[in-house]
């Protein structure tokens, strides 16, 4: 039963989602105005990085190569 609300909020054509994409549009429109443009896109991007990370299955070594790909290891 939980899977199936779940499932509600992100189907795209559903009312759930509807109100879901609605209030992330008001919640940015919402930052735009108090914050400004450059504050909100630093906002963004420290999400979309953090949601990054936290999704990958396999943190350690993610990070590492993406640390040895910004500044690689003396040698290469």
């Amino acid at each position: 039963m939980a899977n199936e609300d779940q499932s509600k909020w992100l189907k795209i054509g559903t009312k759930h989602c509807g109100w879901l994409i609605g209030l992330c549009g008001a919640a940015l429109a919402l930052m735009l105005l108090f914050l400004g443009f450059w504050r909100t896109l630093m906002i963004s991007v420290f999400f979309a990085v953090g949601y990054l990370f936290g999704s990958n299955n396999q943190k350690i070594m993610g990070i590492k190569n993406f640390i040895n790909k910004i500044f690689p290891p003396k040698g290469e």
